[in-house]
């Protein structure tokens, strides 16, 4: 393989920075776009919240919370008992 010229040299290293720009810059706009979608999520929960507080339907809210919410954390934020595991039955086999 043929030594790279200064100028070849030059041009890679100027394309790698580019490169690591050009990924710094979707990073931020990734970053971006979750805070963004959080905040959306926290607005309409607040609206929704509120509008439920004021016309006394809360109890609605909470128990559509409740068949939603599976994380023992989140259902605790509403006063939700953690649910109960699901078990199958085992089966025994059947005796020959």
């Amino acid at each position: 393989m043929s030594q790279s010229t200064p100028e070849l040299e030059a041009l890679m290293k100027k394309r790698a920075q580019l490169d690591a720009k050009i990924q710094n810059l979707k990073a931020k706009e990734a970053t971006q776009q979750r805070k963004d979608d959080t905040r959306r999520k926290i607005l309409v929960g607040s609206y929704i919240l509120d509008k439920n507080q004021k016309a006394g339907t809360m109890d609605k809210i909470i128990q559509d919370l409740n068949k939603f919410l599976s994380k023992p954390n989140d259902r605790a934020l509403f006063g939700l008992l953690p649910r109960e595991e699901k078990t199958h039955p085992q089966t025994q086999p059947e005796a020959v």
